[in-house]
């Protein structure tokens, strides 16, 4: 099978059976990754009650694509994929994905995705190596750090084995816990360090071997791996925004510049700056090393603000990675939280303390960017996650989640100022992310119909062009206007954009087009699997009418698998993929209500900008998503799919399951 290691591994942690399904079940329909991961999801609960995150049922799955364990650009990727224990007040079917060099290691060892089930009796960890796996026994790794487990499991089976592993938090089943792999590539959103603690499964090692991924057109794909690495600088956030926003700081201890992820197989964008001989102040004694950037350089947000690399916020980072927690929640949610409920009065204390915090901090967003920061001195920083990732005391609660923590301490009134579907703000217009009108309108709807944060496959649609367009960001190269020309060559509507900076009705006209097609991309990314702040090359700096190379990773796709799909083949590709996501959800519970339950954050939370609409008018939201229900084929009233768009996908067993249970309009 070109592009495909040909087997998918099962894994029953309960019985110790482990068995291979034939991957050809599945592709080129559910394409490899994400798509693979959801129809396997499907076929292992459908017919059951739907499991709870924890349940030995509930299956987990890590996948890579066809494109893993080629030259293919950015195709180092692995998908994370289950019930995500992160989720409120419903921990729904989710995606995580990490970098690395586990995707393309699981390729040579003749996987394409490992299926986990059932429970381990005691901690255990599973090897891969060369067409055979087992598991095996990892009492020794009780209790150990993430970067201390991947040590002694490289002592055990090699410094080239690929690792994910948990740490102390997902032993305890912290809903906030990743699964890391190498120093800095995490499943990170999500909580799905959880569920492998939950299984008792501590780590997966893969050693590769054998299978040789056999390419169809290898001239084509090296031609067009040149070609996109060529366009990607013009055509990318990593090409356009990131470079210009994390230049080198620190250059004391920065030693170099990498590729996206650190071992990140095939990354072609070096943005990242490494640190190396830091002095350790706070969480030990000696040097310490690593990637500082985006997620884990936001760390100084919950101290005073100080971003200097010996302030205390690198040290907090890395403890988040050894511990295993999310950095994004850690920095990015659970802080503002805590600074509204102080801000109100209702957080005065934590962990036995009285709390001083930034009383200028932000209810929604500061007025200055030096006032985005909670306050915690880096002691209590340090305190605070440790007692996240053990349980104790008030890191009990937390870890919990912050939803659910707000419940315990009575301040769920004020939690839905900052969290949707169980989320920390994330590119909506909002808090640390701050976009123009109307590309909030655009993540509303993309926040309200995933059981997740959205912005780990969605980037493109908000955060690129926001760094892009002149008018919005200091020196972007792309004029405004030049927006409908690109609107209408890749949306096929010119009113893509529009709106800006006040014309309200048109702010909300079309788009639900771009919803649908960056939902599509979420789905094409995630399965080939390509780097989300890579792709879609949307725009491009290089091209007379900035319109950027965006079928480029179908192109890919064909070079490798040997198809002759279009951009609409794999719309309908992608697009069978998420009616899968959605009748999981439908199974779960999931009605159009809960899709809107994100409208009073964006209805009543402003953004900053004066001049322009500032919150969303629940009247035109509601119109722009029935136009988006109509375009899915949904029902607008119960948001179940209907029969008729099920069978054009060939989903007919999926439409059965959901008319036995009464969930098919």
């Amino acid at each position: 099978m070109n592009g495909y290691a040909g087997e998918i591994l099962k894994v029953n942690l309960t019985t110790n059976v482990i068995q291979t399904l034939d991957t050809s079940q599945y592709v080129p329909d559910f394409i490899g990754g994400y798509g693979i991961a959801l129809k396997l999801i499907w076929d292992e609960t459908v017919g059951k009650p739907f499991p709870s995150e924890y349940s030995p049922d509930a299956p987990l799955v890590i996948a890579t694509g066809p494109c893993a364990g080629t030259p293919a650009p950015t195709s180092g990727r692995s998908e994370v994929v289950g019930i995500a224990p992160q989720g409120y007040p419903q921990p729904w079917v989710a995606d995580s994905g990490f970098g690395g060099d586990f995707a393309k290691q699981l390729k040579f060892a003749g996987y394409d995705a490992i299926l986990l089930v059932g429970q381990a009796p005691s901690l255990t960890y599973l090897y891969i190596e060369d067409g055979n796996a087992e598991l095996r026994d990892a009492s020794s790794l009780q209790g150990l750090t993430t970067l201390d487990t991947q040590e002694m499991l490289m002592q055990a089976h090699g410094r080239e084995a690929a690792i994910a592993s948990i740490g102390p938090a997902g032993e305890n089943l912290v809903r906030l816990a990743i699964i890391e792999a190498k120093t800095e590539n995490a499943a990170g959103q999500g909580g799905f360090g959880a569920v492998m603690g939950s299984k008792k499964l501590k780590a997966i090692v893969v050693n590769g071997g054998r299978c040789a991924i056999q390419v169809a057109r290898p001239d084509v794909l090296l031609y067009e791996t040149r070609k996109i690495a060529d366009e990607l600088p013009q055509g990318s956030t990593a090409g356009i925004g990131l470079p210009r926003k994390l230049l080198t700081q620190y250059p004391r201890y920065c030693v170099r510049k990498q590729s996206g992820c650190t071992s990140c197989g095939e990354c072609t964008m070096p943005f990242q700056d490494y640190y190396e001989n830091v002095p350790m102040h706070y969480i030990g004694t000696g040097m310490l090393s690593g990637v500082y950037h985006c997620v884990a350089a936001a760390a100084p947000a919950l101290l005073k603000g100080n971003t200097d690399i010996e302030a205390g916020g690198f040290e907090i980072a890395k403890l988040c990675d050894w511990l295993g927690l999310n950095e994004w929640e850690m920095f990015e949610g659970m802080n503002w939280f805590i600074q509204n409920c102080y801000n109100a009065g209702g957080l005065q204390t934590l962990m036995g303390q009285d709390l001083s915090l930034n009383q200028n901090g932000p209810a929604v967003y500061p007025k200055e960017e030096a006032e985005a920061y909670l306050g915690f001195t880096p002691e209590q920083a340090v305190q605070f996650i440790q007692a996240m990732a053990y349980r104790k005391g008030d890191g009990d609660i937390f870890a919990e989640g912050t939803p659910r923590a707000a419940e315990k301490l009575g301040l769920q009134d004020l939690v839905w100022q900052t969290h949707k579907h169980g989320y920390g703000p994330h590119w909506d217009g909002r808090y640390l992310h701050f976009v123009h009108f109307p590309m909030w309108v655009i993540s509303a709807a993309l926040w309200g119909t995933r059981g997740r944060d959205p912005m780990n496959s969605t980037h493109g649609a908000v955060q690129n062009y926001h760094r892009a367009v002149k008018e919005w960001t200091d020196d972007g190269p792309i004029p405004y206007e030049q927006l409908k020309v690109i609107g209408r060559k890749v949306y096929g509507t010119e009113y893509a954009f529009a709106g800006w900076p006040d014309d309200e009705e048109m702010g909300y006209r079309d788009k639900e087009i771009v919803v649908i097609w960056h939902e599509n991309r979420h789905v094409m990314k995630c399965s080939l699997p390509v780097c989300d702040q890579s792709f879609p090359m949307t725009y491009s700096t290089a091209t007379s009418d900035m319109v950027g190379d965006f079928t480029a990773e179908v192109r890919l796709f064909n070079a490798v698998v040997g198809t002759d799909w279009s951009l609409d083949d794999m719309h309908k590709a992608t697009e069978r993929c998420y009616n899968v996501l959605r009748a999981l959800h439908i199974r779960q519970g999931r009605t159009r209500l809960e899709d809107d339950s994100i409208i009073r954050y964006f209805e009543e939370q402003p953004s900053m900008y004066p001049d322009e609409p500032q919150t969303l008018n629940p009247d035109l939201y509601r119109q722009m998503m029935d136009r988006y229900y109509d375009r899915r084929g949904w029902s607008t009233e119960s948001g179940f799919p209907t029969r008729a768009k099920l069978h054009g996908l060939g989903l007919d067993d999926v439409a059965d399951e959901l008319a036995r249970e009464g969930k098919l309009a």
